[in-house]
């Protein structure tokens, strides 16, 4: 068996846990982690964001920041239903979010900045996801210890809240389908 590769950004990640909660209105909860941070359904930390849906299958959701403010909303958009998500802060369009693939695993994520990401999320036996920018692994995660949460850390230069939200948002829509 060959060994793991790791990329050389990994030692200093920036480490998350989205957790989705069985509450109505559902919530995704993003916490931040270490490494000695215990994996659970219930992490103790204080989430560093929340989506926050009106009700179980709605695309709609309010983005709300660690203590509670509204950060922005995101909704679908375009003449397809499930193909196309945009988040909205103070009306203008932080990021777009499009499925890629007819089996909606793979997704392309652009920020209004210009920054684009690819993102794989799980599909069958293999429950990792990654997101890479121009070719290049910048996220890296599994699912686990169940289906309703993920692990995965993030290159340093390329955290955000923003890309935060689009993460957890990645995982509802994929715990929904």
């Amino acid at each position: 068996m060959g060994e793991l590769w790791m990329p050389s950004w990994f030692g200093n990640a920036c480490h998350y846990i989205s957790v989705i909660r069985d509450e109505v209105p559902e919530r995704v909860h993003v916490y931040a982690a270490d490494e000695d941070t215990e994996i659970r359904y219930d992490p103790p930390e204080r989430p560093c964001l929340v989506l926050e849906s009106r009700s179980r299958r709605s695309s709609r959701v309010r983005v709300q920041g660690p203590g509670g403010s509204e950060d922005g909303a995101i909704a679908p958009e375009g003449f397809l239903p499930g193909v196309r998500y945009v988040m909205r802060r103070d009306s203008g369009p932080v990021w777009t979010l499009s499925v890629r693939s007819l089996l909606r695993k793979r997704h392309a994520l652009e920020l209004a900045g210009g920054e684009a990401w690819v993102f794989d999320t799980p599909f069958f036996w293999k429950l990792r996801v990654t997101g890479t920018v121009r070719g290049s692994p910048d996220l890296l995660g599994c699912v686990g210890p169940t289906m309703r949460c993920w692990l995965f850390a993030i290159e340093p230069s390329r955290d955000s809240p923003d890309l935060l939200a689009a993460i957890a948002y990645l995982h509802q829509r994929w715990w929904h389908s």
